[in-house]
């Protein structure tokens, strides 16, 4: 063999063996670090009390809000592991000085939750960008959970510039009212829709007067973050009618 190529082959298997190493070192100290506990209380669809005392909030995901279109769905799941034994991972704590953990029953929950669509994405660490994103999109599209899709869905494309904080909404269907229509991030953000007909038309996250092209949300901070983040739009009975999402 040409020692050329015989060099390029050698690499290849190298760095594929490297690669499964890395793979399996990651799970192996994910084993290690996880432990045993029992659930004592499910708050909502993402935060949880543990019997010793502690309070977790599950890491990579957001359910929705109480009053939102399928809040309880979350809720309802992790009843389930009411005073059953679990496994965690703590990763680290959030602003409320909470546990952030992956919880494993022995499927990975945090996971679960997102592939049923009873919960979004949110802050996904690096490492599961691509499983939550593929999960959700998933969920999204087979209109599972909180994702029912809406009977206007399709009728409007969205383009988010991330940088100059404005999303371009293209309307494809004649005559369409969305007032009272819900526009999100990952987060919590959320801005409602008046009566308003158009073409095209530019939502700005900023401070402005509203006009035929262009809508402000009016708030005083950014909304879309610079490295990930993702728009859900729904209609007023809850349902989704336009989904994008970038960075993943």
């Amino acid at each position: 063999m040409n020692k050329k190529y015989a060099f390029i082959l050698a690499s290849l298997i190298l760095f594929l063996v490297l690669i499964n190493f890395l793979s399996l070192t990651t799970f192996s100290i994910r084993e290690q670090k996880r432990e045993k506990v029992v659930i004592s209380r499910i708050i909502d669809g993402d935060t949880l009390d543990l019997l010793d005392g502690r309070t977790i909030r599950l890491l990579n995901i957001n359910s929705p809000e109480k009053g939102a279109f399928g809040h309880n769905l979350s809720t309802e799941f992790l009843k389930d592991f009411e005073n059953k034994t679990v496994e965690i991972e703590i990763t680290g704590t959030d602003k409320y000085q909470r546990d952030l953990a992956r919880i494993y029953a022995p499927e990975y929950l945090n996971l679960k939750l997102v592939e049923q669509g009873f919960a979004s994405k949110f802050l996904v660490d690096e490492s599961e960008l691509g499983e939550f994103s593929k999960a959700e999109e998933s969920a999204i599209k087979n209109s599972l959970g909180i994702w029912k899709k809406s009977s206007y869905f399709g009728c409007l494309d969205s383009e988010i510039d991330k940088i100059g904080e404005e999303v371009l909404i293209i309307n494809n269907c004649p005559e369409l009212d969305i007032a009272g229509w819900i526009l999100k991030d990952e987060s919590r953000k959320t801005y409602t829709f008046n009566n308003v007909k158009f073409e095209k038309i530019i939502l700005h996250s900023g401070k402005g007067i509203n006009n035929l092209t262009d809508i402000f949300w009016q708030s005083g901070t950014n909304i879309w973050n610079n490295d990930r983040d993702s728009l859900y739009l729904f209609d007023s009975n809850g349902g989704i009618v336009e989904y994008e999402s970038y960075g993943y």
